[in-house]
């Protein structure tokens, strides 16, 4: 019953969230996350700035829900981070991050002008890029030392997908003496992709998320 009512108080809050009681806009919740909002605002700004990178062919309504689950996730893995503590990110990482960002545009005016449109400063971007590589940090400390990568998993590879991959692009195959160091790397990234969806799962699985709407 108690989770029921929670519901109800979620659904009535997003509903008021999307009335407007007079001819002022009202910013509409995507997400609740327990006590956490995410408004349909914070999806326009990171869509504007192109935050997170659209895969090709992706249609902007995909996007945009690609948006809200990276949103999502984020704010669970920042929970985590948070109770052990943060790193302190160097300024010119934080930097190197933003420069990434700005080269997804044509030219710096496209960056500045979409900044405008986001409604977004600089130090707030640079707020945003310091969280994301806090998780990523603590993703290298806590999950990176428990990546292991045989030999056996490299020569595999190398015979396997990777070896058929480039034949279909039409690539000659070296030998694997010269590309041991790069499958390593990405049965590395593989594997270090797999556990943070675990994780990421975990944390999901133990919160109140609710999606209401990304656009």
């Amino acid at each position: 019953m108690r989770r029921g009512c929670q519901g109800f108080a979620l659904w009535l809050i997003a509903l008021m969230a999307s009335m407007s009681a007079s001819a002022t806009t009202v910013d509409r919740v995507a997400a609740t996350i327990d006590r956490q909002v995410l408004t349909v605002s914070e999806i326009h700004q990171m869509a504007e700035i192109r935050f997170f990178t659209q895969a090709s062919g992706q249609s902007d309504d995909d996007y945009r829900r690609a948006i809200l689950e990276a949103l999502i996730a984020q704010a669970l893995r920042f929970r985590d981070v948070e109770r052990f503590g943060a790193q302190d990110i160097p300024k010119d990482s934080i930097e190197t991050r933003l420069g990434d960002i700005r080269r997804r545009f044509a030219s710096p005016a496209d960056f500045t002008a979409a900044l405008a449109r986001a409604e977004l400063t600089l130090d707030e971007v640079r707020a945003l890029v310091k969280r994301e590589l806090q998780v990523e940090a603590y993703i290298q400390e806590r999950f990176a030392p428990m990546i292991f990568v045989s030999n056996e998993d490299i020569e595999s590879t190398h015979a396997g997908t990777w070896s058929q991959q480039r034949r279909e692009r039409g690539l000659p195959v070296p030998p694997l003496a010269e590309v041991r160091e790069e499958i390593r790397a990405l049965i590395r990234s593989r594997q270090l992709q797999e556990e943070i969806d675990k994780w990421t799962a975990q944390l999901r699985a133990r919160a109140n998320v609710d999606i209401y709407a990304w656009k």
